[in-house]
């Protein structure tokens, strides 16, 4: 054997045993990043945060915003006087009553009036007094003022029904938003997962001699990038859980989880069907239909002004006087009897001198008050304060016909009518509305269905590239460009794939709040269920 084919012998074995080592360095380090990998995936499992705290659900979100919304109470404390009117309209066909009564005293003196002087009373006095009014009026007011009245209170009711789904649709909203959040803040924990897992990775190249230590820097860098993102993620679903506080109405606290899920799916309806509902049984347009119809009602009210009216009054009243001085009472009636007795006596002794027979009692009695007349004045004066001396009843009829106001009754009945025409107005811009919204709100959830599909497919193609850029980079076939590359080309796809989903879910919640019911699979309403 020569020297020259020795030397090449010798090259040959050192470069096989050099590929040898090579290769044993490369599954050596395959095999690292396999178990590295396999402890970050368990170690990510176990730090997930245990849900705990109170479930909620969005039925419960509805139902705690229904019973506790401060706008949406304030909305609905109109139905009771709405309610009361309808009872005030029925009772104006009832006659009214009024019932007064009083007591008085008055002092002894001299009774004056100006200048002129009734001359000195004697005695104090106690009086009181009834009085029971009776009226009845019927009017055009009152014969249109019940259908107004119910119009009022069923458009009343309406506003209620539409402003409970519209602050429903607010609800589900800011729930489906908060959801997006909640659903962000897992993005980009897993993006900070995987920064970790590519940290690793450059920091075993790097420490193997594979890599080079700016390597490694880069990958600090990126994990940075992917704390800030997680902890904005978690500030934005704080915020974003607040925010659905506040449309309930009530406050909860900070350990709140948010139990409900939904499923994109393939919508089904026809743009017809949609409409037909909206336009007959969406909330909003019963309100504006409510509207208009108490508008019609008013108007009628108002031309009412111009008929005539009838009235009956009647009353019943008594009074009571007694003298507190009992001795004045005796003395005076004594002092009426003696002037009586010498009267009489006067008459007689006239007909006795001129023998003419007076058509005068001839028997005058004695002129002193007997002891039972004494008592019968003192009983009868003991009438203070509820033994009345009934007046007599005292009945009245009457009817009005209105000649001349003054042009007020025309007015309020041009603007009775102008707000008629109003509610129209703003019953067919409602329509025109709804129909936009329809049609626009199908457009959007059939569009973001697409989009959904898309995505998902982006999110799957970037996921695998993200797999191979890992393998290429352990073995060496690749840099760290290539990696974080495709790092970031996942988080991308990741968040375009979560935008794309809750815009399908956000766009379904338009075209519910343009339609006016869920149309979500499973709890659907029909019309025959009544809507809303």
């Amino acid at each position: 054997m020569t020297v020259t084919e020795d030397g090449d012998m010798r090259r040959t074995a050192t470069t096989r045993a050099k590929a040898v080592d090579r290769g044993a360095r490369a599954a050596l380090l395959t095999l690292l990043l396999a178990l590295l990998m396999a402890a970050l995936a368990v170690t990510s499992l176990v730090a997930q945060e245990d849900p705990g705290g109170r479930l909620l659900t969005l039925e419960d979100a509805l139902d705690l915003a229904r019973r506790n919304n401060p706008s949406f109470q304030s909305q609905r404390n109109d139905q009771g006087p709405a309610d009361w009117q309808v009872r005030e309209a029925y009772g104006a066909f009832l006659p009214t009553a009024n019932a007064s009564g009083g007591f008085g005293y008055t002092e002894a003196g001299v009774q004056r009036i100006g200048t002129l002087d009734f001359g000195a009373q004697s005695t104090d006095w106690f009086s009181s007094s009834y009085r029971l009014g009776i009226t009845w009026n019927l009017d055009g007011q009152t014969l249109f003022g019940v259908p107004n009245a119910r119009a009022s209170s069923a458009a009343t009711a309406a506003r209620i029904d539409a402003a409970e789904f519209n602050l429903e649709s607010a609800v589900t909203l800011q729930y489906m938003t908060a959801l997006r959040a909640r659903d962000g803040v897992e993005v980009a924990r897993r993006q900070m997962d995987r920064a970790r897992r590519n940290l690793q990775l450059v920091l075993t190249r790097v420490e193997v001699g594979a890599a080079a230590g700016v390597e490694g820097k880069q990958a600090e860098v990126e994990m940075g990038r992917a704390e800030v993102a997680l902890i904005q993620a978690e500030r934005q679903f704080r915020a974003e859980k607040l925010r659905l506080m506040e449309q309930m109405g009530v406050l909860l606290g900070e350990d709140v989880t948010l139990a409900s899920s939904f499923e994109v799916f393939e919508p089904t309806w026809t743009r017809d069907d949609l409409l037909d509902f909206a336009l007959s049984l969406h909330p909003s347009m019963r309100a504006m239909v409510a509207q208009e119809r108490a508008g019609k009602a008013a108007a009628r009210q108002a031309r009412s002004q111009y008929f005539p009216s009838l009235s009956v009054n009647t009353a019943f009243s008594g009074n009571t006087l007694q003298a507190l001085n009992e001795d004045f009472l005796v003395s005076s009636a004594e002092s009426k009897r003696l002037d009586a007795f010498e009267t009489c006596m006067a008459w007689r002794a006239a007909q006795s001198q001129l023998g003419v027979v007076f058509p005068v009692n001839q028997n005058c009695g004695a002129p002193v008050l007997t002891d039972e007349t004494r008592a019968a004045i003192l009983s009868v004066n003991n009438v203070f304060p509820f033994n009345f001396t009934k007046n007599p009843v005292s009945v009245s009829v009457g009817a009005s016909i209105p000649v001349f106001t003054g042009f007020s009754r025309q007015r309020q009945i041009e603007q009775a009518e102008a707000q008629e025409k109003d509610a129209q107005h703003q019953r067919k811009a409602e329509e025109l509305r709804l129909r936009t919204a329809v049609t626009e709100g199908l457009d959007a959830l059939q569009s973001a269905r697409r989009v959904v599909e898309i995505e998902e497919r982006n999110r799957t193609v970037a996921e695998e590239r993200l797999t191979l850029a890992r393998q290429r980079y352990a073995l060496g076939a690749a840099g760290i460009i290539e990696l974080l590359d495709a790092e970031t080309s996942m988080s991308t796809a990741e968040r375009d794939y979560l935008n794309a989903v809750y815009q399908f879910h956000q766009a379904l919640v338009g075209l519910e709040a343009a339609t006016g019911r869920s149309l979500r699979p499973g709890v659907e309403r029909d019309a025959e269920e009544g809507g809303r």
